[in-house]
């Protein structure tokens, strides 16, 4: 070594230089392979996640600003959910329907005929027809039928048929369509 010092190299010198050069190259080649490539996996998954966590923070700070909107509108559907829970209920009534059905044809001296038909399940959602057979004047009829149509709970008429008139009295067969939401536990 003194040799090369003083400018002399040697074989011995270079072997030594050569060494050096491949315990340098394998130590760069071990730290990237070990280490820094470690760290760029590192680093592109802490810039997803920081990147994840900044879309989240945009989210949270819109549903900061908008949060009274969103109370509003919480209270509106929940206002919506009790209704139709009233219109739709979820216990059986077929008596009180009935009674509510022959009040409303007293109530416009309409004589009633009504029978339940066979229930139809779908989903949650229970359709339960009743045939009415409806017997009045015209204008009676009509005005019993346009309450059914606005009664508290959701009915829906269909298969309207009239009779022809006897003694100035018209019949008017239908069906007619209640419904209710069956929970998880009903059959």
């Amino acid at each position: 070594m003194i040799d090369f010092l003083r400018g002399k190299v040697t074989p011995k010198d270079w072997v030594t230089v050569a060494l050096l050069l491949g315990v340098t190259a394998a130590l760069v080649v071990a730290f990237y392979m070990l280490t820094y490539q470690e760290q760029l996996v590192n680093i592109e998954k802490r810039t997803d996640e920081n990147a994840n966590i900044e879309a989240d923070l945009v989210k949270a700070r819109e549903i900061h600003e908008n949060i009274e909107t969103y109370i509003k509108e919480t209270d509106e559907i929940r206002s919506l959910v009790k209704e139709f829970g009233l219109r739709l209920p979820s216990k059986r009534e077929v008596a009180t329907l009935i009674r509510d059905f022959e009040r409303m044809a007293t109530d416009e001296q309409v004589a009633i005929n009504a029978s339940q038909l066979k229930k139809n399940i779908q989903g949650q959602k229970e359709t339960i027809p009743y045939r009415i057979e409806a017997t009045g004047t015209f204008h009676q009829v009509a005005s019993f039928i346009n309450r059914l149509e606005r009664f508290e709970r959701y009915l829906k008429i269909t298969d309207l048929e009239m009779l022809p008139n006897k003694d100035g009295l018209a019949t008017f067969r239908f069906t007619l369509n209640t419904y209710r939401f069956l929970s998880a536990t009903q059959p």
